[in-house]
């Protein structure tokens, strides 16, 4: 009995000690997929060649470099622009301003909106109001008036927006960047070009 226990004893220790000498195999996990792919921070952002969405045609208004050259009066301050714009999940209004933090590939136009945070847009009654955070607001009167031109004309090309009523961090203020009066909405035809 003593025998058989021994060689008992041994099988397990050999079968022990081989198991201890075998390389571990991993088997490969595939990637998680999930519905919307959020890109990893620092790496490009991969879009979409068929973007879910109604492509809707606006014109945007940018700044005239020629204006902000030479300050003719004579100059137009904004000249439009038509884009080509994917409506979705944002609204129209929200995809319009989105497109005038971007500058134009014209090198006579540009736009004073790239530092501007928007916080949102809300239509009613004809009226877009155009929440910004005030964080960012600081210019000169050429800066401030290029910004709201650019936005009010922007805006109201839409059929139903009249005019633009301007909020900073949710509140209705004097002025955008301390020069123009925004504390009523503005239309367009409060300027002149």
């Amino acid at each position: 009995m003593k025998k058989i226990s021994l060689i008992l004893l041994m099988m397990a220790m050999m079968v022990a000690f081989i198991g201890c000498n075998r390389t571990p195999v991993e088997t490969p996990v595939p990637p998680v997929q999930t519905e919307n792919p959020q890109p990893l921070e620092g790496t490009d952002t991969v879009v979409d060649p068929a973007p879910d969405g109604e492509i809707t045609r606006v014109t945007l208004y940018f700044a005239n470099n020629e204006y902000i050259v030479t300050g003719d009066a004579r100059a137009e301050k904004v000249l439009p622009l038509e884009r080509d714009i994917t409506v979705g999940e944002k609204s129209v209004e929200e995809m319009i301003l989105l497109e005038l933090q971007n500058s134009p590939q014209d090198d006579d136009l540009s736009t004073n909106l790239e530092n501007i945070k928007v916080l949102s847009v809300d239509t009613a009654e004809g009226v877009a109001y155009v929440n910004v955070a005030g964080e960012r607001l600081s210019g000169g009167s050429l800066e401030e008036t290029l910004v709201i031109y650019q936005i009010v004309y922007s805006l109201t090309e839409l059929d139903d927006i009249e005019a633009v009523q301007f909020l900073v961090d949710g509140s209705k203020r004097e002025t955008l960047m301390g020069h123009m009066s925004i504390e009523e909405p503005l239309k367009r035809e409060d300027f002149s070009l």
